[in-house]
């Protein structure tokens, strides 16, 4: 009896083994299909609560807000190179309060993206660093010449104390909350919505670079024109390109701010090294 018992046994447990299969876990893949990065720049996002006119007024009243800043520190403190730094930085400030004060429903703070990013700080930090020195190395084998972006001119030929402060608060901290508030977190949107994702993420980058252009010009002295229209110009565009596609793609305008804080890094550390 013991015997047939056992049998039994053994029997009742090789069935249940031809039964039995393992359960399959589902992989990230097998449940959702990730965007890829153009995917995300090509989607639109929601039209926000103001038009293009809007828009103009914002980027015309940043404008004046330099050239009064600019005015009124060179009238009190004269024409030094802290005095330029520090009028453009309290200029970038104006812009971002011009910004915050014109846009304070919640719906209008909503549009203006500044929540969490979908990329980690560092990897954000060090992916736009990397594209800043590749657009320095294209610079310099466009023009065959190695100079500080305009806004840090006067910081390379007088490089004073003072100077290197304001330097640092303009570049790292002031311009881009400034800037990137006003054509990321105010013009982008507003333009993709008119011309289309890849034609209003160009026209901010154009208008950025238009800005650029006429609030720091690119006085260097013994360069041709075409050089100085390149980094007056052209390359503020490309830089501006990158700014927006940081935004589109993480849709955080506050991953545009710190890319372009990260741009401000390296353009410092090019300036140091010129000046040493």
């Amino acid at each position: 009896m013991p015997v047939t018992r056992l049998l039994s046994l053994i029997l009742s447990l090789k069935r249940n083994t031809l039964q039995w299969t393992p359960e399959r876990k589902p992989t990230p893949t097998m449940t959702q299909n990730r965007p890829s990065i153009l995917d995300r720049i090509a989607t639109l996002e929601p039209a926000p609560p103001w038009d293009l006119t809007a828009v103009i007024f914002t980027v015309i009243a940043s404008f004046v807000g330099v050239v009064a800043a600019v005015a009124m520190i060179q009238t009190w403190f004269g024409d030094r190179p802290s005095s330029l730094l520090s009028a453009w930085t309290l200029a970038s400030l104006i812009m971002l309060v011009v910004v915050l004060q014109t846009r304070r429903t919640p719906n209008q703070r909503a549009a203006l993206r500044l929540d969490s990013m979908r990329v980690s700080l560092p990897l954000l930090l060090v992916l736009n660093i990397g594209v800043a020195m590749a657009l320095d190395v294209l610079s310099l084998g466009v023009t065959r010449q190695f100079l500080p972006a305009p806004e840090l001119l006067s910081l390379a030929q007088q490089p004073e104390t003072a100077a290197w402060v304001f330097g640092v608060l303009l570049m790292v901290l002031a311009q881009p909350l400034g800037e990137e508030m006003v054509f990321r977190g105010v013009a982008q949107p507003a333009l993709r919505s008119a011309l289309g994702a890849w034609g209003g993420l160009f026209a901010s980058a154009l208008a950025y670079g238009v800005f650029h252009l006429l609030t720091y010009p690119p006085t260097y002295t013994g360069v041709s024109q075409e050089t100085a229209l390149w980094y007056g110009l052209v390359l503020p565009v490309l830089q501006g390109l990158v700014f927006a596609v940081n935004r589109a793609a993480t849709g955080s305008t506050r991953a545009a701010i710190i890319a372009h804080a990260a741009f401000g890094v390296f353009a410092l550390l090019k300036v140091f090294i010129l000046v040493r």
